[in-house]
């Protein structure tokens, strides 16, 4: 089933973005089948994120009738999607039957490609990881890179013995690559070949699967939403540190895209008027505050950062070693985070900021002990209850769960029609599914 909304005619109607991304246009007007995917979605994601919940339980959260949700749930279970994890004890009247996610009702496969190196791993629906790649080589070429990762996918999916048809999509992260509708560049070293690479269909061809890209920094945000035990905390941003930095940003459990999907992209804000280039310039964060920076100030080759990236133990010991340039460095870049906290603060009032990135966790707790004092703002309150700058519960990870929460995501979440992240066309999605009979 595809659920692009119809115009009178029947014809796909459809908003065109940059590079010849689609996105769908807000639905008007009453359907029953997009209400059923709606209801479907809402009840399963309650399930998802707070159960095990009872039906009458489901029914508070969510403000749909006990009789809808029975028969919601009652579909559910029959596909397997949701299980019965208990019977309420001690209590009077008839017992409750609390209800939950069926950890493999289906799995998601996400890969993180980054400069040499790609990491996979492959999770059930709850997004437990049940196996892992990590593969480091040269990647500046897409067809080989992109044929070694769909051996890697073989390879992982055997391992982790999992039916194939039950893998609901693949989701890659990678950084953003699109230089060439700029009027600079804005690409890292060693991705020029992959600018106009149809990644997600190339790779689709050679796995068998739907694949679904998205930039490290918003990736590493919605990672981190689903791995944090107070998902109730809908509105908080992502600092992502790798060989740039950027901002995912998640707003009433969504992720803020922009018009271009460029959101979030601090990297290239001036920093430190005073300091400048050999043109005038001030240099930019992206210069700072990343690998990049990190190299510059240890006076690495890039290779040597690939080899850091690579390996977190490298930095760790010239951390815990007190080496004097990086001590330096992360003054500077301790300045750095002070500055995008109070820039996000300013912007989107999140309830926190997390920090995290292909940096050691000990690296990223300092950073952000350093960027305190934080600069004044509105997000300073009397009855704030947590604090405004703190490191992610993922870190490093936080990219690749990322990318195996995108099938996930994109499948479960009620506000289908408003997220970017998606595969436009016949790809069926398998939460959607009418029950058979």
């Amino acid at each position: 089933m595809n659920d692009t909304p119809k115009t009178g005619s029947g014809a796909t109607k459809l908003t065109k973005l940059a590079k010849g991304r689609q996105r769908l246009p807000d639905v008007t007007g009453t359907n029953l089948e997009q209400s059923r995917i709606f209801n479907r979605r809402l009840i399963f994601e309650a399930l998802y994120q707070s159960g095990p919940l009872s039906r009458v339980d489901v029914a508070k959260r969510v403000g749909l009738t006990p009789q809808t949700v029975s028969g919601i749930t009652r579909e559910l279970l029959d596909q397997q999607f949701i299980v019965e994890t208990g019977r309420s004890q001690g209590q009077r009247g008839q017992p409750q039957i609390y209800l939950g996610p069926n950890p493999v009702a289906g799995f998601s496969i996400g890969i993180h490609l980054d400069r040499n190196r790609v990491v996979m791993v492959v999770c059930n629906l709850l997004l437990d990881v049940i196996g892992r790649k990590t593969w480091t080589g040269d990647t500046r070429d897409p067809e080989p890179t992109l044929k070694h990762i769909a051996g890697l996918a073989d390879e992982l999916i055997a391992e982790a013995a999992i039916p194939r048809e039950k893998i609901w999509s693949m989701g890659l992260v990678l950084p953003t690559l699109d230089d060439d509708i700029y009027d600079f560049a804005t690409k890292q070293p060693g991705w020029d070949a992959w600018a106009n690479v149809p990644v997600a269909q190339r790779l689709k061809d050679l796995c068998g699967l739907t694949v679904l890209v998205e930039n490290d920094a918003t990736a590493a945000a919605i990672g981190e939403h689903f791995a944090r035990s107070d998902k109730d905390k809908r509105n908080f941003a992502h600092l992502y540190i790798g060989y740039g930095v950027g901002a995912g940003m998640i707003i009433d459990g969504m992720p803020l895209k922009g018009v271009w999907g460029n959101a979030g992209e601090l990297g290239l804000l001036p920093f430190q008027p005073k300091r400048t280039r050999d043109n005038g310039e001030p240099p930019i964060i992206d210069s700072v505050l990343s690998l990049n920076g990190i190299a510059k100030a240890l006076e690495w080759t890039i290779e040597d950062a690939d080899a850091a990236a690579a390996d977190l133990s490298i930095l760790a010991d010239l951390h815990s070693q007190r080496d004097l340039r990086l001590s330096s460095w992360m003054e500077e870049a301790g300045l750095c985070l002070r500055f995008l906290a109070a820039i996000l603060e300013s912007t989107i009032d999140p309830e926190f900021i997390t920090v995290g990135g292909s940096l050691p966790s000990s690296i990223v707790a300092a950073l952000v002990e350093r960027a305190y004092p934080l600069h004044r703002s509105l997000s300073e309150r009397k009855d704030r209850r947590w604090p405004r700058l703190v490191v992610g519960e993922l870190t490093d990870d936080a990219p690749v769960i990322g990318a195996a929460s995108l099938p996930i995501f994109v499948n479960i979440n009620p506000n289908f029609r408003h997220l970017y992240i998606r595969q436009l066309g016949d790809e069926q999605h398998p939460f959607e599914q009418a029950p058979r009979g």
